[in-house]
């Protein structure tokens, strides 16, 4: 939890977006700006999200909440400091000993806009965390060596599309899809059609086998209410192949990994994969193996429901 917080309060502090609503009594007050949408009679207001931070850490105050003796506040993690806006404006550096139950107040009635650009929904800062490893505008990373592309995986998928001219290959959940991919294209990317879902499949040499495994493109975590995905994959040996040795080689349904670094991710990372012998791979003209012939099936499950 703790390390989740601070990735979202980083995110805050690089975009200083003013993105907390308020909700109290109706009235008025500096620096906010009131909305004409009324609801169980209280108004909404936004404020800046630098009046909820903390000047020790620069992370958004969490109660219990403290003050200096002129009313600067503090979260309870950093009240054994000294308060540098005393310092810096020249009155020197007092104790945050005095507990501010009105913040505190003030907070609980509090939402926080999600961080993640395009996705427009406001949380209890509590809620937040859980919120943002869930998030279906959370960043992913292109995967291209040297590009710094970063963006939802529906927006990654079409960048790595239109500008690294990946293959994509549409996909149905519980249905069973076959293709070949080159032993020099080490991703190849599926799109669920139900959800615009984001798959990897994931190339790789384990020993002198050729393994493959597959990723979610999403950030990683996430909580109950987040759909998970098994797969089952199957690499079939090419025609003439001895029908003894059986025409697949097959995995069993297994949980896909998530990650929001789909580039970063080798199969001797991830914790299943099929391994793929000699015989399944399809050679050249010049005799040198060239691609494996696959076989995906994606299964997703809302809660216990296989779909």
């Amino acid at each position: 939890m703790q390390q989740s917080a601070a990735k979202v309060d980083q995110i805050y502090l690089e975009r200083k977006q003013d993105v907390v609503r308020l909700e109290a009594a109706a009235g008025g007050g500096n620096g906010g700006s009131w909305s004409p949408s009324w609801a169980r009679g209280v108004a909404i207001v936004q404020v800046d999200i630098n009046w909820f931070r903390c000047p020790v850490c620069s992370r958004i105050l969490l109660p219990p909440v403290f003050q200096c003796k002129r009313g600067h506040l503090a979260c309870g993690r950093c009240r054994a400091g000294k308060c540098p806006t005393c310092k810096k404006d020249g009155g020197g550096s007092g104790s945050f000993d005095s507990r501010n139950t009105v913040a505190e107040d003030i907070i609980s009635v509090s939402k926080f806009k999600c961080p993640h650009s395009g996705c427009h929904e406001f949380f209890p800062y509590p809620k937040l965390h859980a919120h943002s490893g869930e998030c279906r505008h959370a960043p992913c990373f292109c995967p291209e060596t040297g590009c710094t592309f970063a963006a939802p995986p529906t927006i990654l998928l079409a960048h790595l599309v239109d500008d690294h001219s990946r293959h994509v290959h549409s996909v149905t959940y519980g249905k069973i899809h076959g293709f070949s991919v080159p032993l020099s294209e080490p991703r190849r990317l599926l799109l669920a059609e139900e959800d615009n879902r984001v798959f990897a499949v994931v190339l790789g040499a384990l020993g002198a086998v050729t393994a493959v495994s597959m990723v979610c493109v999403r950030a990683p975590g996430g909580g109950a209410s987040q759909p998970r995905y098994i797969a089952e994959l199957r690499a079939r040996r090419p025609p003439g192949v001895a029908v003894a040795m059986g025409s697949t080689v097959t995995t069993a349904m297994e949980m896909v990994t998530s990650s929001d670094r789909p580039g970063e991710v080798g199969v001797e990372k991830l914790p299943w994969v099929l391994a793929v012998p000699s015989t399944c791979l399809l050679a050249g003209d010049d005799g040198v193996p060239k691609e494996v012939a696959l076989k995906i099936c994606i299964k997703k499950i809302s809660g216990d429901l296989v779909l």
